[in-house]
């Protein structure tokens, strides 16, 4: 699945995900974030059948930094939930809940990764 600038490419591929997930079904998922300058960010799913083990790698971001890398955790849940963004428009976050680390794009007040927002 790829997610730029004009949102979510394939979204279907993160509902598969999810079903399986509910189904407690092996399953696999990759995202490919791009950023403004067109590098990309890579986050891995991997469903085992029991926890989600997630791969955060931004080592191909050029204007990255020094936080550059690849981080690993585990996490337990993944949760669609809508939400209401800048103006009146509406959409879906996906996020990883009951995590190990929070690593990857998150808010820091809140024990959640973000992984996508797609338009409703």
């Amino acid at each position: 699945m790829i997610v730029g600038h004009l949102g979510p490419m394939n979204p279907e591929k993160m509902d598969s995900f999810l079903t399986d997930f509910e189904k407690q079904k092996a399953s696999r998922l990759r995202i490919t974030t791009y950023t403004e300058e067109g590098d990309p960010i890579l986050s891995d799913l991997y469903y085992d059948g029991k926890q989600i083990n997630y791969t955060f790698d931004n080592t191909r971001d050029k204007h990255g930094g020094n936080q550059k890398g690849k981080d690993r955790t585990s996490c337990n849940k993944i949760e669609k939930r809508s939400v209401k963004r800048e103006g009146s428009t509406k959409g879906l976050e996906y996020i990883l809940t009951d995590c190990k680390e929070i690593i990857g794009f998150h808010s820091g007040d809140k024990k959640e990764i973000f992984l996508m927002l797609k338009d409703q």
